[in-house]
């Protein structure tokens, strides 16, 4: 009888069969391959920041547990201010406020790399919102537009036209209303149409910078001249309180703690960060700082703020020589090192030596 399937030849000394161990040795090999190969390719983020350096227009990369600068993303754009990661981390977006070359640019968190470059309608000069699901990025322009990115295409899907000269801007939870502040007001947009739907609401004084309670129920703004922090009602869609950072504080930005208990707020003329309790809208407490602090960011896990300032230049000047520097730094940054300072959000103290950085750091993402 002819056999169409010849048996396996068994090797000597042998009773086991060899294709089966033979199989079985090529399974565990390609498993432990594949391990090794998505070990490889899968991006260590955690425990690291992404902070813009204006001076050289890069972005840093910081190990945090070595509280040191491990990498240096250079030419991501002109002016960089503000960086806003998806939710899945893959990539970064870069806000340049660049006035020759406008443009929003993209670094990829795997490479560390600039995978993009997004031309945009007007300089992205101040803050940007991101959906729930990380699928759109809104930023406002100098050219008095909101701009929508669609993330997964890297190209920009929408331009919203508003009022003049759009500033902070906020989207809800359900991704449903665009929040945008101008130099006095705010006013509430439809996200998919850009219709207006809510009037202007009188703010206070350049409120630049904005922020959202984690319920979608409040927003702040932050009146940079008026030294004040305005809480709106957004059902109501009025002023409800306003909080004194003193006066000409300049509460340059605020940021959210990751519990969303509370609203640490930046105030760049006065040495100081002011903390306030979402719940009661109430101030906590004032934490000193030595230089001049354009932004707080915050360890995942709340336990950790690292600041960002504009450098060891900034420490007990005058008031007249505060508002110079940053007026300068902002439009046209010196040739002066910043740094970025880490302190336990517990006590207020400093827990690790500064971190120098080229120029100004400004708002970073923290892993």
């Amino acid at each position: 009888m002819t056999h169409l399937l010849a048996p396996p030849i068994a090797e000597p000394g042998s009773t086991r069969r060899p294709g089966l161990l033979r199989t079985l040795r090529q399974l565990v090999t390609g498993l432990s391959i594949g391990i090794v190969a998505v070990q490889a390719t899968a991006a260590p983020l955690d425990g690291l920041s992404y902070v813009p350096a204006d001076l050289d227009n890069s972005v840093l990369v910081i190990d945090n547990a070595r509280n040191e600068i491990i990498k240096k993303i250079p030419n991501v754009g002109q002016h960089p201010i503000q960086l806003k990661a998806l939710p899945d981390r893959s990539k970064i977006y870069v806000d340049n406020f660049g006035l020759a070359k406008w443009e929003i640019s993209v670094i990829d968190t795997a490479t560390n790399t600039i995978v993009k470059r997004i031309p945009t309608f007007g300089a992205p000069y101040a803050t940007t919102a991101l959906s729930s699901d990380g699928h759109f990025l809104y930023f406002s322009t100098s050219l008095s537009v909101v701009q929508v990115i669609d993330t997964r295409l890297d190209r920009i899907v929408k331009t919203i036209p508003v009022s003049f000269l759009p500033q902070g801007i906020e989207i809800s939870p359900d991704d449903q209303t665009l929040y945008v502040f101008f130099p006095s007001s705010v006013r509430a947009y439809n996200a998919r149409t850009g219709a207006q739907v809510k009037p202007a609401l009188p703010v206070g004084l350049v409120p630049a910078w904005s922020n959202r309670s984690p319920d979608g129920s409040k927003l702040y703004g932050l009146n940079f001249v008026g030294g004040t922090v305005a809480v709106i009602d957004v059902k109501a869609w009025k002023v409800v309180k306003r909080l004194n950072m003193g006066p000409l504080s300049y509460p340059i930005s605020g940021t959210v703690s990751p519990d969303g208990k509370k609203l640490w707020v930046a105030n760049i003329n006065a040495y100081n960060l002011t903390v306030i309790d979402i719940e009661t809208d109430t101030i906590d407490r004032v934490i000193p700082v030595q230089n001049l602090t354009a932004y707080v960011g915050f360890s995942p896990d709340g336990k950790l703020a690292y600041l960002s300032d504009l450098g060891p230049r900034t420490a007990n000047l005058n008031f007249l020589a505060r508002s110079l520097f940053y007026d300068i730094f902002y439009l046209l940054p010196p040739n002066t090192p910043g740094s970025i300072t880490t302190i336990d959000t517990a006590t207020g103290l400093r827990v690790r030596p500064p971190i120098v950085t080229p120029g100004g750091p400004l708002v970073g993402v923290y892993f």
